[in-house]
């Protein structure tokens, strides 16, 4: 079984076995054999730099695959014997500074997870891969096995004192590096969260949350924006020592309420839940509150828009998803299965036989639903009407519109109004049970 302490022990032996002493009983080290036993036992990737050259690297490789420059310079430059630094695509590199010698070792990339293709495609980007080199380039990361930051740290850490004999805490690591990020990730994140930063997370006002939990369980990207935008001053009671404390702790929570109502709302379980162990990680190595607040509004909007296409398979084509956004655009207008099908240009019998295989849904019963969900919210969160709900999404009639929210919801209009409001003015205590669940499915 493969542990951290049986890779130091073989790492360790193999140095005993094959090198020699100096006068003073100090291991003298052939560093190009080092780093071929280094990889042999962690299979790691290691790059030795000569003056900030790349001299060799294990195991031999061509150049799409080495460290990208801009991970490069932070480590080569580094002011500290030991050091790593984070990617944009959630792995690690490391360096360790060789004494008395103008060489630096680069160790990695490690990651905590295996690398998706989602996440490789993204990584070309980084490592300028063409389509014609992907297969090469996924395979060699996926030979790297999987490690946590702190294995890693505690790895370069080993490494340090084997070449260089003296020891280094991890603390001084720690400090040195500071848990940095990458920039651009946050520059990334801030570009895409929500323009308009909230000042308070929707925690601790029950009816707020319930309505960011039905626009997350939606997909409704529009109404969380607009809920956004209305709530941005609301306050979170205090829940930890320090300003950036408290607000790890909100995301933290927040996340978890997020991670639930994408389930709900039709993502995956093994998807949300990878999600929410990435942010969390991202969150804790964050140093500032407003990386944190834009970060909460990025889960958001990920979440709310992972919802929004998992109704779609990952291989479908550009027609369904103009069919889904069609409809879930246009839930206030009087659309047929016939303007949707003159809409993407397809007769009305092919489209309908074409969603029906490939999604598995009538898209008449998909028309309804989205249009009883947004009536749904605007019954809980708006003055309006029943008369006028009704109006608004184009249903024949008042009663056509409360017999068909029964069926689908079990419920009529007016009870459900009835029991939002009376719901939305108590003080849960304890977890909520949101009310979507009490209510039939489709």
């Amino acid at each position: 079984m493969f542990s951290i302490a049986n890779l130091y022990q073989g790492i360790y032996n193999r140095i005993q076995n094959e090198f020699g002493m100096d006068r003073k009983g100090k291991i003298v080290i052939d560093i190009h054999d080092f780093c071929t036993f280094l990889y042999s036992a962690s299979y790691v990737p290691v790059y030795l730099f000569e003056h900030k050259e790349l001299t060799f690297s294990y195991p031999d490789q061509d150049k799409s695959t080495s460290p990208p420059l801009q991970y490069l310079e932070k480590l080569l430059e580094a002011d500290t014997q030991v050091s790593f630094t984070a990617t944009q695509f959630y792995s690690y590199y490391g360096c360790i500074r060789i004494k008395n010698s103008n060489s630096n070792l680069i160790i990695g990339p490690v990651n905590d997870f295996p690398y998706t293709t989602e996440t490789l495609s993204v990584m070309t980007n980084d490592f300028s891969i063409g389509k014609s080199d992907f297969d090469n380039f996924a395979e060699f990361f996926h030979n790297i096995p999987q490690q946590n930051l702190d294995q890693f740290v505690k790895l370069l850490l080993f490494i340090n004192y084997s070449l260089n004999q003296t020891k280094v805490s991890r603390e001084e690591v720690q400090q040195s590096v500071g848990y940095q990020i990458d920039r651009s990730i946050d520059q990334k994140y801030t570009e895409k969260s929500v323009e308009a930063k909230e000042e308070g997370l929707l925690l601790n006002n029950y009816a707020v949350e319930k309505e960011l939990v039905r626009y997350i369980e939606t997909g409704n990207l529009a109404g969380l924006n607009k809920l956004t935008n209305r709530t941005r001053n609301l306050k979170i009671g205090t829940i930890a020592h320090n300003t950036l404390r408290q607000w790890k702790n909100t995301f933290i929570i927040a996340l978890t309420i997020y991670t639930r109502a994408a389930m709900k709302g039709g993502l995956t379980p093994t998807v949300s839940y990878q999600l929410a162990d990435i942010y969390l990680q991202q969150v804790e190595r964050l140093t500032n509150v407003d990386e944190v607040k834009a970060l909460i509004n990025q889960v958001q909007i990920d979440y709310v828009n992972r919802v929004a296409n998992s109704i779609l398979p990952i291989t479908s084509d550009n027609i369904l998803h103009q069919v889904v956004q069609y409809v879930r655009d246009n839930t206030n207008k009087n659309i047929t299965v016939q303007t949707i099908a003159e809409f993407v240009g397809y007769s009305r019998p092919s489209l309908s036989r074409k969603v029906k295989r490939e999604l598995g849904f009538d898209l008449s019963t998909f028309i309804r639903k989205c249009k009883l969900e947004e009536a749904r919210d605007l019954l809980a969160y708006t003055d309006k009407s029943i008369s006028e709900i009704s109006n608004y999404l184009c249903f024949s009639s008042q009663s056509h519109f409360q017999k068909t929210f029964k069926a689908l919801f079990g419920i009529t209009p007016h009870a459900y109004r009835k029991l939002e409001q009376v719901r939305g003015n108590e003080e849960p205590t304890g977890s909520h049970v949101s009310m979507s669940i009490q209510l039939k499915k489709l």
